[in-house]
């Protein structure tokens, strides 16, 4: 499948991989520059691949299915969720935007969608599927604000708030660790704005969305949650309201927590990648979730999941990269200092 944007995007240059059923760009000219322009000044994804969902009807039976109470959210207001399943782990994790007491509007991830709508569904939950009708950009950056207030008046726009601009919906939110803005916008008005900004900052592509999220300790559905990993596991404590009732909250509160996500950080030169095995003194204690070359820190950095004995500031380890043992240290996350915009919400 493509997005509205596939064909701007080959006139760009991009290159393209495939991701959850999507021919997407990850590249346009490389990584490396575009992490340096979300880190410094503003770049432009196109993120039309995940879902965007309408609830009109059964907000108290989606309440139940998710692991913080949403009837506390205030309109206009944005909340990052878990949609969670019978066992303890995560169906998909969501951002919710309160449209209204009566309505909210959901975007899912890309791979989850068909699963969220059957589920959301059958549970007697009115759905609407707006995504092939909308266009989803992301514009991070600290220079977000200065490009962006030239087309809607967003410089008042607090930090998980939105704004509803001639039915296009605008949230101070992202994926990068940035100031900047996440744009829910009919296919149209979305292809002649994504081309206007382009005149002030350059596209970006999975491949620099997947580094900046890692250095912002951002989790990745499939990497870091899974229906098999609990948000405990998953280090989203703060995520769980466990004053409500929601499903699979029994067996959350049953399963022991033998691995918790933390970060890793490699002592000479190497790329940590997904699956690569963390050790102390020749013994497996865990293993990477999300790996890359940090371009900002210049070195290898990752998320990973380690035996909660060992999940210690600082304690030496080393990662076996293709049979060779580099010397590492478990740290915490975030890597890189973030917006302070976002510290603390």
């Amino acid at each position: 499948m493509h997005t509205s944007l596939y064909s701007l995007h080959k006139k760009l240059g991009a290159k393209f991989i495939p991701f959850a059923g999507w021919e997407m760009p990850v590249e346009y000219s490389s990584i490396k520059e575009e992490v340096w322009a979300v880190r410094n000044a503003c770049g432009l994804f196109d993120i039309s691949h995940m879902g965007r969902l309408l609830i009109k009807k059964g907000i108290k039976s989606l309440d139940y299915l998710t692991s913080r109470r949403i009837d506390k959210v205030k309109p206009l207001r944005v909340q990052y969720n878990l949609l969670m399943n019978e066992k303890g782990g995560v169906k998909d994790d969501i951002t919710l935007y309160k449209l209204s007491e009566e309505e909210v509007f959901l975007c899912v991830n890309s791979a989850n969608k068909d699963k969220v709508c059957k589920g959301l569904t059958e549970k007697g939950i009115e759905v609407e599927d707006i995504s092939e009708r909308t266009l989803q950009i992301a514009l991070q950056g600290p220079k977000a604000v200065e490009l962006l207030k030239n087309y809607y008046p967003i410089e008042d726009l607090k930090y998980y708030h939105f704004g509803v601009f001639d039915g296009t919906i605008i949230s101070r939110t992202g994926y990068t660790g940035e100031d900047g803005f996440e744009i829910y916008i009919e296919v149209s008005k979305g292809l002649e704005l994504f081309e206007e900004l382009l005149r002030d900052c350059i596209p970006c592509g999975l491949g620099a969305r997947d580094v900046l999220r890692i250095e912002a300790g951002m989790p990745l559905y499939g990497h870091e949650l899974s229906e098999d990993i609990t948000p405990f596991e998953a280090s989203l404590d703060r995520y769980v309201d466990l004053e409500k009732e929601f499903i699979g909250k029994e067996e959350l509160l049953k399963k022991p927590i033998k691995f918790k996500l933390f970060g890793m950080e490699l002592l000479q030169r190497g790329v940590p990648r997904e699956g690569y095995g963390i050790f102390y003194e020749g013994k497996e204690i865990g293993h990477v979730s999300s790996g890359t070359f940090s371009p900002t820190l210049q070195k290898g950095i990752g998320l990973c999941f380690v035996n909660v004995e060992y999940r210690q500031e600082g304690f030496s380890v080393k990662v076996d990269i293709r049979g060779k043992r580099i010397p590492a240290r478990l740290r915490s996350y975030p890597f890189v200092k973030i917006s302070p915009r976002l510290v603390g919400s």
